[in-house]
């Protein structure tokens, strides 16, 4: 592409990203201006390639917000994290830092101060869910077709699912968390938000600085998928495509296997008896604010955090740590050669008004992440994949899962599976021409 043609483009994505009021919090026109000039010499694997980043990470020169009033005084970043570093480094341009749940701490998208991404299916609006809900809302809309998440307990998966695109939670440490705000470092994990299974793969390679992939397995790996009874939590419609799905891949020759999976009910076990991880760090890393500015949280927040103080006077995340090694350990051993098939997320994406009340994000939110925070605890890579449409408006999408450490078998396989059933358009975003 000329210098020329490249400007324009750049020009259009920026006029894209700063019209998009409730993804973007900052648009760094500036730097992607400047990257994109030396993409036109780079021969890196991301030369060109626009993307956003979820403001939980640092970036040069700007403030790093976590969507929260708490850090409005926060001082400019002085470096990249290390994630954006190598993005960049490997020739991606910059546009901009997207909006969240505040302080991550929610898988709805839900955030009143900073902006709520919808999408309307069927007339009406719908979250698109979070916390990575600006990075997913970006993709989706063709802004950008790469972005940089967080994920703790489903925080790049929900979303990601719910808009239709792909995302990818790796194994814990896979990608450098140096510079990206915490919320729950024992789940914390780096996630990307992609138009493509191409460009997952090769973020994956950037990020991890893995230079030895190797090309996939001829043949897709055999796959499991849980008995019934450990998916009855999920709404019927979420069930009745999930199966379809597997049917259909069954029928064009794809090994699969289903039985019961004992690590996932262990997991979902321990976590009601104890308290979550996700609440005990949470509260040590943000609960002196419900004391100092507590009118600096918002209200979900801070419902949260007020929940987390009182039930760690009862309960303790201390066994649920210890646990996590035997049961990662126990999950690896179940699955065998195979990897997971599973829905990514219980529940279809609400409407925006069904989520006016704390009490219904409370009760909205433990149902979005009552599924994917099992693999969280699990530290399982896992992929969501977009593989087709069901209905006006519903996306039908996979979530394909390995032991920790497996992420290439994850990734490798989910070519297989694309190639199976491809995938189609999902929702569109609020005031996006179809």
């Amino acid at each position: 592409m000329s210098a020329g043609r490249c400007h324009t483009r750049l020009q259009d994505v920026l006029q894209a990203a700063g019209s998009a009021r409730d993804v973007f919090l900052q648009i760094t026109a500036s730097r992607a201006e400047s990257e994109a000039a030396h993409s036109l010499q780079s021969a890196g694997k991301l030369a060109g390639v626009a993307f956003a980043v979820k403001d939980v990470f640092d970036v040069r020169g700007t403030r790093t917000s976590g969507g929260s009033q708490l850090f409005d005084h926060r001082p400019p970043a002085m470096a990249d994290a290390a994630a954006v570093a190598r993005l960049s480094a490997a020739g991606g341009v910059l546009v901009g830092k997207t909006t969240l749940s505040e302080l991550a701490y929610s898988g709805l998208g839900v955030n009143e101060r900073f902006g709520t991404p919808t999408m309307r299916i069927a007339g009406k609006d719908h979250l698109v869910g979070g916390s990575s809900s600006g990075s997913a809302a970006a993709v989706r809309a063709g802004i950008v077709s790469l972005a940089l998440a967080s994920d703790t307990s489903g925080s790049t998966r929900i979303p990601a699912a719910w808009t239709g695109v792909f995302g990818f939670r790796p194994t814990l440490d896979r990608y450098p968390r140096l510079g990206m705000m915490a919320l729950a470092r024992s789940l914390d994990a780096v996630g990307v938000v992609a138009a493509s299974l191409a460009l997952i793969n090769t973020a994956d390679e950037v990020l991890a600085d893995d230079h030895t992939a190797l090309d996939p397995p001829r043949s897709p790996p055999p796959f499991v998928v849980p008995a019934h009874d450990q998916l009855l939590s999920c709404d019927p419609r979420v069930t009745g495509r999930f199966l379809e799905t597997i049917e259909h891949l069954r029928q064009l020759g794809l090994r699969i296997h289903q039985r019961p999976l004992a690590s996932l009910d262990a997991v979902r076990s321990m976590h009601q008896r104890h308290l979550p991880i996700v609440e005990a760090e949470a509260l040590r890393a943000f609960g002196t604010y419900l004391a100092l500015h507590p009118d600096r949280l918002g209200p979900a927040v801070r419902s949260r955090l007020e929940s987390a103080g009182r039930n760690s006077h009862h309960r303790s995340a201390r066994p649920l740590v210890a646990a996590m090694p035997s049961l990662r350990a126990q999950f690896r051993r179940e699955l065998g050669r195979c990897l997971l098939l599973i829905p990514p997320v219980e529940i279809d994406p609400p409407q925006l008004a069904e989520a006016q009340t704390i009490e219904a994000q409370t009760t909205l939110n433990h149902r979005a992440l009552r599924l994917p925070m099992i693999f969280s605890y699990l530290d399982a890579p896992s992929l969501v994949l977009p593989v087709g449409q069901q209905g006006p408006g519903s996306p039908r999408c996979l979530q394909v899962t390995g032991a920790s450490g497996h992420d290439r078998r994850v990734l490798h396989a989910a070519l297989h599976l694309q190639s199976a059933v491809p995938s189609h358009p999902s929702p569109s975003f609020k005031g996006e021409s179809r």
